[in-house]
């Protein structure tokens, strides 16, 4: 489950195949996310109970979305379930930690000590969801204040809708920004002179302008002109207050990481699992035989001719599910629907997609050779990096 403070609600759209889940007082209701979809239709189930480790919620109200196009492993590569939603982070003092990826929950905020390590950061809960005010710097040099709804489900550090008074004025790229509920969020991706969060100052951030047409069906909060999203948040660990209308953050190791972004314009998606052997060596006689069921993604086979061991795996299958206009991959000749082989000389199957990301935002100049399946062939290109931004 995907941990969302930008949502309100709680959503359920895949379980394993394997699985089932019977769902009390239901009822049907629509809902809208971003990106240029139509409404969802989702069943609402009140009275549910969730348990993580030692937290339960014997009250949980989530929404099951029958969508089946709503996957959200596709573009993550990892498979996700669903949402967490507000109802999770308002009841405790939570802490997000993430240099070390890991995430407490405190019943009584008055034992933990933050104010001698920690800046306090005064917060706006509206509908359940947290704003703050930042400032930035335009191109013309003028400081200008944000109020951000801080969303840890959003992969980019900031977000900022355009408007009269908000307009993108620096070089800028169209991009696909991410994935929503509604579909694809397409827009401009660009830079900022710097963004100032009590005194931290993030200089050249990334900035996003995603389309107005994404936003169209969303009832947007009054005075919010974006959001701070995991980018910039994860160059800080966190202690969130709900209760108090309080947060307390400081910078970590991550902090002085460059905002790197994709300089190969290829969007990749994870598009199934292949079956994948190697062999390993000779095998007993007497072990011949195969261990193949739908509950393992790992067998074994022999080969009774030479004798050989196997072994069998269950690999994912990249395809480039999108390609930014006028890029290096679009120069080279690739094509959306093309099922990547290779990269660099190394399977596909051996990456996941934050090592194909990571790839992709490494160098300037850097030349990526890609094999690709087209129509059942296999073709090769060469990109070369660059950074527009």
């Amino acid at each position: 489950m995907l941990l969302d403070t930008g949502s309100d609600k709680n959503l359920l759209f895949s379980f394993p195949e394997s699985d089932s889940i019977m769902f009390y007082e239901t009822r049907k209701v629509k809902i809208n996310g971003l990106g240029n979809g139509e409404s969802l239709v989702a069943y609402a189930s009140n009275n549910n109970i969730i348990k993580i480790k030692e937290y339960v919620d014997e009250e949980f109200q989530i929404l099951l979305i029958t969508d089946r196009n709503i996957n959200l492993v596709n573009k993550l590569g990892v498979p996700i379930n669903g949402i967490v939603g507000a109802s999770f982070f308002k009841d405790f003092l939570v802490e997000i930690n993430y240099q070390k990826r890991k995430l407490f929950l405190y019943k009584d905020t008055q034992k933990i000590l933050l104010k001698n390590r920690y800046i306090e950061k005064l917060v706006e809960i509206e509908d359940d969801k947290p704003y703050i005010n930042v400032m930035s710097k335009t191109k013309n040099d003028l400081d200008v204040n944000y109020k951000l709804l801080i969303d840890t489900g959003l992969g980019d550090g900031l977000w900022l809708f355009e408007n009269d008074t908000i307009k993108c004025q620096n070089k800028y790229i169209d991009d696909i920004l991410g994935r929503g509920l509604g579909g694809d969020i397409k827009g401009k991706k660009s830079r900022i002179e710097f963004l100032n969060l009590n005194g931290f100052v993030l200089k050249e951030a990334l900035v996003s302008y995603p389309d107005t047409t994404s936003f169209n069906q969303l009832d947007i909060t009054k005075g919010r002109n974006g959001s701070l999203g995991g980018e910039i948040m994860k160059r800080f660990n966190w202690f969130l207050d709900y209760k108090g209308k309080k947060f307390y953050f400081k910078k970590n190791k991550l902090f002085d990481e460059p905002f790197n972004y994709n300089m190969s314009g290829i969007e990749v998606q994870h598009t199934g699992l292949t079956w994948v052997s190697e062999k390993i060596g000779f095998a007993n006689s007497s072990n011949y035989g195969a261990n193949l069921n739908n509950n393992s993604n790992k067998s074994f086979i022999f080969d009774n001719a030479a004798e050989f061991k196997y072994k069998f795996e269950l690999k994912p299958v990249f395809e480039i599910y999108a390609i930014r206009e006028n890029s290096p991959a679009e120069i080279a000749g690739l094509k959306v629907g093309d099922i990547i082989h290779s990269i660099n000389g190394k399977k596909a199957y051996d990456y996941s997609i934050q090592k194909i990301s990571d790839l992709f935002q490494s160098e300037e100049g850097r030349i990526i050779k890609i094999e690709v399946q087209r129509n059942g062939v296999i073709m090769e290109f060469k990109i070369k990096l660059q950074k527009i931004l």
